[in-house]
């Protein structure tokens, strides 16, 4: 099998949200028109807590604290009649947290909306679910080109959820112990 088989294409990515802004108290899930990318999925780094020492001669020693927060980048296509897009501007105003699921191409159906808001991950598709707040939504208008919005998400430390597709996990990657 060549290493190329296992991977995952980006065509067919799909990020949905719940909505909870257009109708409070009824929670909807939309789905991101047209987005071309979505960079710093995975989280933010812990923060370090210095353990340093007034002898230490050679370096500093930490260790890892709290999470922090992690920048994401949605870049899209922008389209002015899609909810999708109008429903980013309303978010940023909102200041609030947003419930969010970054769908992969190895599997085809959307996440469930449950009626309380939860998203439930799709089966077989790896899907990645965080909160995250719409810290800036901007546009890019250009010569000689279409108008491209940002979305920059701010992601929450805690929350983060992977949901993987359900194949046997492959363990070829583990190196076997020496033998006697």
């Amino acid at each position: 099998m060549a290493e190329t088989d296992e991977t995952v294409l980006t065509q067919g990515t799909e990020l949905f949200f719940v909505d909870t802004i257009t109708t409070p108290g009824t929670p909807r899930l939309v789905k991101l028109n047209c987005p071309t990318g979505i960079t710093g999925m995975g989280g933010g780094a812990p923060s370090q807590i210095s353990t340093t020492c007034l002898g230490n001669k050679v370096g500093e020693t930490s260790k890892p604290g709290l999470n922090q927060v992690a920048s994401l980048s949605v870049p899209y296509n922008f389209k002015p009649t899609r909810i999708s897009h109008r429903l980013l501007t309303k978010m940023q105003e909102s200041k609030q947290v947003f419930h969010w699921m970054a769908c992969l191409s190895d599997g085809v159906d959307p996440p469930e909306l449950e009626a309380d808001g939860t998203l439930t991950a799709p089966e077989g598709r790896t899907s990645i679910e965080f909160d995250a707040y719409v810290a800036t939504n901007t546009l890019d208008i250009a010569t000689n080109e279409i108008v491209r919005g940002t979305a920059s998400l701010t992601q929450q430390a805690e929350g983060q959820v992977f949901h993987w597709n359900g194949g046997a996990v492959n363990n070829a990657d583990l190196v076997p112990p020496p033998g006697p």
